[in-house]
């Protein structure tokens, strides 16, 4: 979070080349973040893969879902998504959501 930075604040989760934003349903700010989004590309030379990006969407936003997949051009992603491995969702996660990811650490952790 840097609520110091930005009105609201701004969420995002990153590794590597891959990254997640977190945004408030509010359409005209959707659309300033598609603008940074554009400058950031057209400024660093790389390119993002909208294409390839998914927008998932809960509470209000669902019914202006097709506003929000026309603007950045992503395909509706479903919940739960995984993130390097952790469950993702917008309600809480159970334990059963958990167990994979416990496992995986107890068997790191026993090599």
């Amino acid at each position: 979070m840097v609520p110091h930075l930005v009105d609201g604040s701004l969420s995002i989760l990153q590794y590597a080349d891959d990254t997640i934003l977190f945004l408030e349903h509010n359409l005209e700010q959707a659309h300033n973040m598609k603008l940074i989004l554009c400058a950031f590309e057209q400024l660093s030379g790389l390119k993002i893969n909208f294409h390839k990006s998914e927008i998932f969407y809960f509470g209000e936003a669902k019914d202006y879902k097709n506003q929000y997949m026309e603007l950045f051009g992503c395909n509706l992603g479903a919940f739960p998504i995984r993130y390097l491995g952790i469950p993702i969702h917008y309600r809480r996660l159970s334990n059963k959501d958990w167990l994979k990811v416990q496992e995986r650490f107890e068997k790191r952790l026993s090599s």
